[in-house]
């Protein structure tokens, strides 16, 4: 599923480089924002060419390696269950588990319920969110990455023009080039 299919898309002022993300036909400056790709000289895909995949985007917005996403899967999948049934069911150890599990609750993506045993002591038992509320909490971090992730191209195009602009200034920069 892509961004035009369930409405959200990214444009960009062509004038003020403002960027939002939504539905609608937003405008700045007088005019109609764009989507990215739609400019000359962009592209909104890997440098392969292709649209990052699910596990992409998982691992480095969210930080969810694919170790976590089977652990998730798990979880969707039997609809309620705890760390050692799901380290039995995936394999890895149950302190790998736990830490995935508490991870995916961070995200909000399960929930963490703390259940008493009839002989006595406690476990904690791991409850998927209804799809809604996952793929609303996805978003919600994808929302927030990328808004640092636009502070910080920021904070590098005013060093960098602060840096140009004053010839003087002690300011190196490190190009970085692909092997």
């Amino acid at each position: 599923m892509n961004a035009s299919e369930v409405g959200d898309r990214l444009v960009a002022c062509a004038e003020c480089g403002t960027v939002a993300f939504g539905s609608g036909e937003p405008t700045c400056c007088g005019a109609s924002m764009t989507p990215p790709a739609a400019r000359p000289g962009s592209t909104e895909s890997d440098d392969d060419g292709r649209e990052p995949s699910l596990e992409t985007v998982l691992r480095v917005v969210l930080g969810m390696s694919p170790a976590e996403l089977d652990v998730c899967l798990c979880v969707m999948e039997a609809g309620g269950t705890t760390v050692a049934e799901l380290a039995e069911r995936v394999d890895y150890d149950r302190s790998v588990v736990a830490r995935h599990c508490n991870h995916l609750a961070a995200l909000g993506v399960v929930e963490k319920r703390r259940q008493l045993l009839d002989r006595g002591g406690d476990v904690y038992v791991y409850v998927p969110q209804p799809p809604p509320v996952v793929r609303r909490r996805l978003r919600e971090s994808f929302l927030a990455w990328a808004g640092v992730g636009a502070e910080r191209v920021e904070e590098l195009s005013r060093e960098k023009v602060e840096g140009i602009a004053d010839a003087e200034s002690a300011t190196e920069w490190t190009v970085f080039r692909d092997a």
